[in-house]
């Protein structure tokens, strides 16, 4: 599969697209499981908030109900009210003490009876409620008063610390804190006094305002992470998206790396480049000069490695794409040649395997004039090699355009010729310059009188119609000695293998062909 510029079958983008199909649903379900474990604290917490105040406004009522019956006592000796007042406290829920305020403050007290204890009206939040330290009957624990007025004096009640621990504690979420405010006043739900602003857990926080009464409760949640608070209370969700996750990208990779047809993965690797040249030198059979190279395709396949042509060729001209992949191998071969032509002698031969498709279409023409714009004129002669796997018709326009090709100077050569009904139809139809003899017949020189007489017929044929022989699959000297001076070139692994163009070129410093590769491709699995 090909995916803006990049050949996403191969193994690195192959991975790539793995680990992200695996790392998008596993961010963003993560990211919603947090997202939602977040709402679902601010909940727990603004119901921690609501539900703290609603049991403080019930606990106040009560206590302000027993301030209202004890009002009238305001004033009257402490001794006739005394009994009353503990009367109450006994009665009335939540409620620790009982206390008359007149003028002078606080005159009687429902535990300690006759007292003398200075009283600050305005120290309560709107006159109604406030945080103390302690009082004189049990200094050391904070409680909330409540104040109520009544005539020239009024009733004070005060409401025991661990009545307020109870209810911040069983209105606490899990892993979080709720505290008590009342004025410049904060009790937190282990019943500490604190006078200024404590520091406030930050997450999740909520703070809510009684309607009824001067005070607020704040809820917020102190866990040291929301991320490991998760995986403790998601656990098996976050393992069920991993899976998840998971199995599509192990999907992905499979998908991305499956066999796809032949058509498709040729046209993927078209426009991926992985078609290369390779180039076997083509020598002088008199002297053994190098004078030129036929330009053999190979695939240079990401996962298969280096595939040999004809495993891929055939299929190509079905399908149609061996047009486009011999118009780059062109393209790739003028490029990169062109920088070393100081090195070639004059005239040198470069062949190119063509179909009989690529005849059907003027863009040959183009193709063979952009190829030779890269030489100087005159240093490279061009050579399309017609193969016999499809018959090519000699109408007007292949016609035409075989003489246009042949006024640019482009020569045409039969390729394995001997081996296909159509050579000879060729011959009488086309202005051959080449013959490549085929290397079945070479093979058997030596070995077998027949073939011999084959070639001297061929040699003999090439000679009366005036085209130049070139003898393929040379191996061995018998028969390089036996075809010295009968053909004009030679070309085989005895005079070099077919090798990368980049190794060509390098090797173009010397004046010997290049040296043979010394491996067999091998078909890719």
């Amino acid at each position: 599969m090909f995916l803006f510029g990049f050949d996403i079958s191969r193994p690195a983008w192959r991975l790539l697209s793995a680990v992200l199909v695996f790392a998008l649903p596993m961010s963003v379900g993560l990211q919603e499981l947090h997202a939602n474990y977040l709402r679902t604290l601010d909940r727990q917490s603004e119901r921690a908030a609501t539900q703290a105040v609603q049991l403080m406004e019930g606990m106040l009522d009560h206590v302000e109900e027993a301030n209202r019956k004890v009002a009238h006592l305001v004033n009257h000796p402490c001794q006739s009210t005394l009994l009353t007042l503990r009367k109450q406290v006994a009665l009335v829920p939540f409620v620790r003490s009982l206390n008359l305020v007149d003028g002078h403050g606080v005159y009687c007290n429902s535990v300690m009876g006759k007292v003398q204890w200075h009283d600050e009206p305005g120290a309560y939040s709107e006159g109604l409620l406030r945080l103390l330290p302690g009082h004189a009957e049990l200094s050391s624990q904070p409680m909330l008063a409540i104040r109520t007025e009544s005539g020239h004096g009024a009733v004070l009640s005060t409401i025991d610390r661990e009545y307020l621990k109870m209810i911040l504690t069983l209105s606490a979420p899990h892993g979080g804190e709720v505290l008590l405010q009342v004025g410049e006043e904060w009790l937190d739900h282990l019943g500490q006094l604190m006078g200024k602003e404590p520091s406030l857990p930050a997450l999740a926080p909520h703070s809510v305002q009684s309607r009824r009464y001067p005070l607020s409760i704040y809820a917020g949640l102190a866990l040291p992470s929301s991320w490991y608070s998760l995986w403790q209370v998601r656990h098996l969700t976050i393992l069920m998206l991993l899976g998840f996750s998971l199995i599509i990208s192990l999907l992905v990779w499979w998908l991305l790396g499956r066999p796809r047809s032949m058509e498709g993965e040729l046209k993927r690797a078209l426009r991926a480049r992985e078609f290369v040249p390779y180039l076997q030198p083509l020598v002088a059979s008199d002297g053994g000069k190098l004078m030129g190279a036929e330009v053999l395709m190979r695939w240079q396949h990401p996962t298969c490695g280096l595939i040999r042509p004809d495993l891929f060729i055939p299929q190509a001209e079905e399908c149609g794409v061996i047009v486009p992949m011999t118009a780059q191998l062109m393209q790739t071969v003028a490029q990169q040649l062109a920088s070393w032509q100081d090195k070639l002698p004059d005239g040198f031969h470069i062949g190119f395997n063509i179909s009989a498709v690529h005849c059907r279409d003027f863009s040959l023409l183009a193709q063979c004039r952009a190829f030779l714009a890269h030489f100087i004129p005159g240093r490279v002669v061009l050579v399309l090699e017609l193969t016999e796997r499809e018959l090519l018709v000699a109408d007007p326009h292949t016609l035409s355009l075989f003489r246009q090709l042949d006024e640019m100077g482009v020569k045409l050569a039969i390729d394995d010729f001997g081996t296909g009904h159509s050579s000879l139809v060729y011959l009488q139809q086309f202005r051959v310059d080449y013959l490549k003899i085929d290397k079945s017949f070479i093979g058997r020189i030596g070995t077998e009188s027949l073939s011999e007489h084959i070639v001297d017929n061929v040699i003999d044929l090439g000679s009366r119609l005036g085209v130049a022989l070139i003898a393929e699959g040379v191996e061995t000297r018998q028969q390089a000695d036996y075809l010295r001076g009968k053909v004009a070139y030679l070309q085989g692994y005895l005079l070099g293998r077919p090798v990368p163009l980049p190794r060509f070129c390098g090797e173009l410093r010397s004046s010997a062909p290049p040296t043979p590769c010394g491996v067999e491709l091998a078909p890719c699995p």
